[in-house]
């Protein structure tokens, strides 16, 4: 993997930008994928972040995706080429990946997820991890890739919603709308697909209008309950149990692993679905 410095502005899959408002704009730049993530992707985000958090001339920031949605997770392809032979070095991964993609919850500044038609998997926790996010109505959400035998990552919806409706989108894999991710508490606020920039941009510049320290004092401060009541041991946990399943697939993940590479990543999708077809 590429290591990427917080202070580069050179970047392979991600735009970097700050307006005249001090918000900067970071977006999720590999469209063909749907912005799916790889190593490359989620080193340049965590950089991006931080750059962002050190700069004085920015006081919010907002991350978006390219093309037709917002991140379709995990890039499955890369998935099949890891080197799963040993546990603790696996373990070790998982935690490096687990500091990047919380990223956007620990520094300082607001973090605002502007997203449209896909946050599956990593992406739909990504979107968790921004203090805000702001979705289209036709957004699909959820942990869609259980179905396939992979575990989710980050496990932070279950502090978002109550356990009834945690156990139903980890229990099934089922996706949900963005109009029902709001009702959820799984979104800050609903628009229509074409609102979602003007919403945006009206979300963001109010916070960006907000007394710098207050809001940094406040950010912390609701993060910390958080942490207290148990968030950080549980989310440990979490990841040793996924750092086992990682070296120990599921059958299921095993004949999806084999399946994409030998017919591709969409035989792959097409074959799993199917067993689901009709049922939610």
């Amino acid at each position: 993997m590429d290591k990427i410095a917080p202070e580069t502005t050179e970047y392979k899959h991600l735009i970097y930008e700050v307006d005249t408002e001090q918000v900067c704009w970071l977006t999720l730049n590999r469209p063909d994928t749907i912005n799916a993530m790889n190593e490359r992707l989620l080193a340049e985000l965590r950089a991006g972040l931080l750059r962002a958090d050190h700069d004085n001339n920015v006081n919010v920031i907002v991350i978006r995706g390219a093309g037709r949605g917002f991140c379709a997770g995990h890039d499955l392809e890369e998935d099949t080429s890891e080197d799963r032979s040993s546990i603790y070095e696996y373990r070790l991964k998982y935690i490096r990946q687990f500091e990047e993609f919380t990223t956007p919850w620990v520094i300082s500044k607001p973090v605002i997820a502007s997203v449209h038609k896909y946050a599956i998997g990593k992406g739909f926790e990504l979107s968790l991890f921004c203090d805000e996010s702001i979705v289209t109505s036709d957004t699909r959400m959820g942990y869609g890739q259980v179905r396939y035998g992979i575990a989710s990552h980050c496990m932070f919806m279950p502090w978002l919603v109550n356990m009834k409706v945690a156990k139903d989108l980890l229990l099934t894999g089922r996706e949900v709308s963005g109009s029902e991710a709001k009702e959820l508490g799984l979104a800050t606020e609903v628009v229509a697909p074409e609102e979602l920039h003007e919403a945006t941009c009206r979300k963001a510049t109010l916070m960006a209008r907000m007394p710098r320290e207050i809001q940094r004092m406040h950010k912390m401060y609701l993060n910390r309950v958080y942490e207290m009541q148990g968030l950080k041991s549980a989310t440990d946990y979490y990841l040793e149990l996924v750092a086992i399943l990682g070296v120990q697939p599921v059958p299921e993940y095993l004949e999806f692993t084999k399946m994409t590479i030998e017919k591709g990543l969409k035989a792959a999708l097409n074959n799993i679905q199917a067993r689901y077809e009709g049922l939610g």
